[in-house]
């Protein structure tokens, strides 16, 4: 005997949905997605219209960059045998990451400033470029001269009144520093010209500083460090510093100590926000700042010493000479630093590692990676929607398509 049928449910019988979360309570929740994870807010966007609207909406964006008071590193920028590459650290991914022809050299608030040398070969022309990975937006500047001897170029931001977290659309200065030699043996000369996007114009050489130093030039193995409000570069195989103050317009020459003449160092932002330094001596990570002393007299000292052999596969040496040739292969050595997060980039035999100062946290990137040009690139970014108007679709969101906040 079959049983009977099941009564028919009453639709008026059931319960009614549960109301929608309050605008301001999914916007709480929401901003507290980690800057890192653009993904998530896609995902996030998809679910309704008004998820979608609320993410999309200009509050949204200002209150989860205050929220998040540093913006995140998204990834980093590196220079190939025969262009640039993008590797993530987080969900975000450029829509057009590798560039052939394409030099690395800097990175600021969202944007990435490259040298276009694709048609060298050809037309023996190159020119800067000023790049946001976001949207792909690009902006060319020509080179006002074909430096002698070496160079050197970074992005600044001189936005009055600018907090660093929505200055994307603003105005782009490049410093473009070089080393001129003179005809005088062991002498060179260091200038710089500013270039200015409001103009469309690169400035009159600002000043020029000699130096007797010998002819070693403006390093481009490692980016320039924003520190305050001076840009310093690098000097290859010397224990000079080239400073660039922005407020006075005036170059000056820092002296590192003596001992580290020839060592691979990358300049950095110290805690207290002065110059420091990291450098590998050994099996150990130094970091060092710049102190003022006796009678206005500016010095360096060691602030920090993190060992290496207990996180690292590091050679069973200390290397107590300057890189060279020879040694460069197995020791390990600084490429890059991401200011602002603590987080210090180190090659070795094993690959590129990198190490969180704070929490000693490392990790691998890759083995196959170049240790030229290595560029963080740190910048928030949340989705770019684009709304359907019919009511029974959803929210039509690409997302490869980011906007950079």
């Amino acid at each position: 005997m079959f049983p009977p049928p099941p009564a028919r449910r009453d639709p008026a019988m059931d319960p009614p949905p549960p109301p929608a979360l309050m605008d301001e309570l999914v916007e709480e929740i929401l901003i507290r997605v980690p800057p890192d994870d653009p993904a998530t807010l896609v995902r996030a966007a998809l679910v309704c219209k008004r998820w979608c609207r609320l993410i999309a909406g200009a509050s949204f964006r200002r209150r989860f960059r205050e929220l998040h008071p540093r913006p995140p590193m998204l990834g980093f920028l590196y220079q190939r045998l025969d262009g640039t590459d993008f590797v993530p650290a987080s969900s975000f991914r450029p829509p057009h990451a590798v560039r052939d022809g394409w030099c690395v050299l800097d990175a600021l608030h969202g944007r990435v400033l490259v040298l276009d040398a694709a048609e060298l070969y050809e037309t023996m022309e190159m020119s800067l470029i000023v790049w946001d990975p976001v949207t792909d937006d690009q902006q060319s500047l020509p080179i006002p001269q074909l430096p002698p001897f070496s160079w050197n170029a970074a992005l600044l931001c001189v936005t009055a009144g600018c907090d660093h977290l929505d200055c994307r659309g603003g105005p782009f200065p490049v410093l473009q520093a070089t080393t001129v030699v003179t005809d005088n043996l062991g002498e060179s000369r260091a200038c710089a010209h500013i270039y200015s996007s409001e103009q469309g114009a690169w400035s009159e050489r600002i000043t020029v500083v000699q130096h007797h130093n010998g002819c070693n030039g403006i390093a481009r193995r490692v980016h320039g460090a924003l520190v305050g409000n001076a840009i310093c570069f690098n000097y290859e195989m010397s224990t000079k510093i080239l400073e660039y103050d922005l407020g006075r317009q005036e170059l000056s020459t820092t002296d590192l100590p003596s001992a580290f003449h020839g060592w691979q160092i990358v300049l950095m932002e110290a805690d207290d926000g002065v110059l420091g330094f990291a450098i590998v001596k050994g099996s150990k990570l130094c970091l060092w700042a710049r102190e003022a002393g006796v009678d206005r007299n500016v010095g360096w000292a060691q602030r920090k010493v993190i060992e290496l052999d207990k996180l690292l596969p590091v050679p069973d040496y200390n290397r107590s000479a300057p890189l060279d040739v020879y040694t460069i292969a197995t020791a390990p050595f600084v490429v890059a630093v991401a200011d602002g997060i603590d987080v210090i980039f180190l090659w070795t035999d094993d690959g590129l590692f990198s190490i969180h100062l704070k929490s000693s946290r490392v990790e691998k990137i890759g083995e196959f990676i170049s240790d030229l040009g290595i560029v963080p690139y740190m910048s928030f970014c949340t989705p770019a929607l684009d709304m359907v108007s019919t009511a029974d679709e959803g929210p039509r969101v690409d997302a490869s398509s980011t906007s950079q906040t």
